[in-house]
């Protein structure tokens, strides 16, 4: 027979299991997930023979970014790292590497912070295995099946960790069908180096529904080096690389700062982890007359990079416009000069910038006359200002008048027209032949770059 107290303590335990998190009050706990860390890998798009005080930093910088990722558990005083996949690359893991990446494990392990680690495609477990000895607070997930590990505070469970690496650099079978989160899970975190939405991918695909259905509560992924939330509830997180590493990975690059409440509520902070940047930096040639003001220009404008990234940077150096620098420009031997110039004032540098190439979008300078001659839509702009100019006065105006009148902003407002006097549609006529045929060929760079 149910007795009053049996009923209350019956339905006190199932709200209990409601409220917090399968039947045991969850934990406060914090990691660190980065992935991708590529350590030793060389940076791509520099140009070989070209040495500097930037030449040793580049060498070391996908170390040093690690280095932070460590700092960064540290002073978070988080309980575990999480490193989604990409150590190294499989050709890349020279045994220098190993002991440097081994350092950073035993200095998070005096700290009493655990690690978690997964293979991905550049690591796997067929191309790489450790010459030195981890710690045993180091945890590296098989490449047969999907198992879980507890993630301990003081000898309690407050989360279990899933994962399985790539047993080789390719993995097409979809496993995130094989993670399943257990009913006396308080927290479950999945790692897997997988490229979601791509059902032809040789690296894990699968799919958003197949990683939510799995019941897991954080997805800690690794692969895409972009850094991205795809979704929250659960969260499935790829942090990116913790390095760039080419001209195609710009912008801060760093790892996530995971604080999970006592309740499964989730706090997360991105931080940027990477020693040296890489940018874009775009100027216009258009009212420049020698290299010199260039190169003037360049060094003014690293002046706010360095302001806004706080460290090195790589810069690609994008010229567009029209001028007569364009003739330099687009011969070898002018970008050349250019870049070794900028690069030479750079070298002394304590927070340096390494201009790595020169992008050029430039045009010479707009002939008229002969481009009257060509059947292009610049041609055809400039045939329609000549029949207006030859136009007597008060004609002109007239056409004028009324190609204002089916502009839009006319359209909504006439009694503007009222405005406009005579002399100032003269004047903006007679300004219309540069102006347009430079706005026409401005629109022809865009659409070609």
């Amino acid at each position: 027979m149910l007795t009053k107290s049996s009923f209350r303590n019956n339905v006190c335990g199932k709200i209990k299991k409601i409220l917090f998190l399968g039947g045991n009050m969850g934990k406060h706990f914090s990691f660190v997930h980065c992935a991708d860390l590529h350590l030793g890998e060389p940076f791509e798009g520099l140009r070989s023979g070209v040495v500097g005080p930037w030449t040793e930093a580049i060498g070391k910088a996908t170390f040093k970014a690690f280095e932070r990722v460590v700092d960064i558990a540290l002073e978070k005083r988080a309980n575990a790292i999480l490193i989604s996949g990409d150590i190294y690359n499989s050709n890349h893991h020279s045994l220098a590497a190993q002991m440097a990446f081994g350092r950073e494990l035993y200095r998070a392990a005096q700290a009493g912070i655990q690690v978690f680690i997964v293979h991905g495609n550049h690591d796997a477990e067929d191309a790489w295995k450790a010459d030195i000895p981890l710690p045993e607070s180091v945890h590296v997930f098989a490449s047969d099946k999907v198992s879980s590990v507890p993630l301990l505070i003081n000898g309690e469970k407050v989360a279990t960790i899933y994962g399985i690496s790539y047993k080789t650099m390719h993995n097409k079978e979809n496993v995130a069908k094989e993670f399943h989160k257990q009913a006396d899970d308080v927290f479950a975190i999945g790692m897997l180096h997988t490229e979601v939405g791509n059902a032809e991918s040789p690296y894990a695909p699968c799919t958003i529904d197949d990683l939510v259905s799995s019941g897991i509560d954080y997805w800690a992924l690794g692969h895409v080096h972009t850094k991205q939330i795809v979704k929250e509830k659960p969260y499935i997180v790829y942090p990116g690389n913790t390095q760039g590493l080419s001209s195609r990975e710009q912008g801060a690059r760093g790892c996530y700062f995971v604080d999970v409440g006592a309740f499964g509520t989730v706090n997360m902070e991105f931080i940027d982890t990477d020693a040296i940047r890489w940018m874009d930096m775009t100027i216009d040639i258009s009212s420049i007359k020698n290299q010199e003001e260039l190169i003037g220009l360049v060094l003014k404008e690293r002046a706010s990079f360095k302001e806004l990234t706080e460290r090195p940077d790589i810069i690609r150096l994008i010229l567009i416009g029209r001028g007569p620098l364009h003739k330099i420009i687009s011969s070898e031997e002018g970008r050349e000069y250019i870049l070794q110039a900028i690069n030479a004032k750079e070298q002394f540098r304590y927070i340096f910038a390494y201009f790595s190439q020169i992008i050029d979008r430039t045009k010479p300078v707009l002939d008229l006359e002969e481009r009257r001659k060509l059947p292009d839509i610049l041609a055809d702009y400039l045939h329609s200002y000549d029949a207006v100019a030859k136009l007597p006065d008060i004609e002109k105006i007239k056409v004028l008048k009324e190609v204002l009148a089916e502009t839009a902003e006319f359209k909504k407002m006439p009694e503007l027209m009222n405005y406009i006097s005579e002399e100032m549609i003269k004047e903006s006529f007679s300004g219309a032949e540069n102006e347009g045929a430079e706005r026409i060929s401005l629109e022809d760079i865009d659409e070609n770059y």
